[in-house]
């Protein structure tokens, strides 16, 4: 086989990972490009208990600025996974941490792209989960986080920041109940009803 068709591309490895997750039966969403924190991550998939992050690594791409991109998955997923091609399998576990997971993928003898996860993503140990809960809570427009203070009639809601209304559910809901909110919005996300003003903190 060609070096050409043989070389991994960032779109087919996108295309093997969704349709890996979008297989299963259970309820989820994946976003795209999604800005966290200086970084923009490559695919943010939503599932009803957690948020876990993948970094593609293709074969045309360099790892000089995965240190830093993975400081910033880290202080808005719960769980993190690189994904490489073989170009550098061999050694990406030396770029990222331990409790990284690891997914890999090939191109097969008849040209199809196979995905197989070598390391399962474990939390991070050192990780604080009100501060994560909080980042998290950012991804939210404003008007989500309003949604969910009028919802669960938490109080009001006019003039106040991204900031306040963040602290507003998570005094009146709790962590857990505020984590489950938060998952739930980014899944139902409606982006024909968005406006400028939802992704301001002010």
């Amino acid at each position: 086989m060609g070096d050409k068709i043989s070389k991994l591309y960032d779109p087919d490895m996108r295309e093997a990972l969704f349709s890996l997750y979008e297989g299963m039966n259970e309820r989820l969403r994946f976003f795209e490009e999604l800005v966290i924190g200086k970084s923009r991550a490559d695919a943010i998939l939503v599932r009803e208990n957690e948020i876990v992050g993948f970094e593609i690594k293709s074969d045309m791409d360099s790892l000089v600025r995965l240190e830093k991109q993975v400081k910033n998955y880290e202080r808005f997923c719960d769980r993190c996974y690189i994904v490489t091609g073989v170009h550098y399998a061999d050694r990406i576990d030396d770029y990222v941490p331990k409790h990284w997971g690891i997914y890999e993928v090939s191109l097969t003898d008849n040209g199809e792209y196979h995905i197989e996860m070598s390391r399962e993503a474990v939390h991070n140990p050192k990780e604080r989960p009100r501060v994560k809960l909080k980042n998290q809570m950012s991804l939210l427009w404003r008007s989500e986080l309003v949604s969910i203070i009028r919802t669960n009639k938490y109080g009001g809601v006019s003039g106040k920041n991204k900031r306040i209304l963040k602290e507003q559910i998570i005094e009146k809901a709790g962590d857990s109940l505020a984590r489950r909110f938060t998952y739930d919005a980014l899944i139902e996300r409606d982006y024909s009803i968005y406006r400028k003003e939802d992704g301001d903190e002010s």
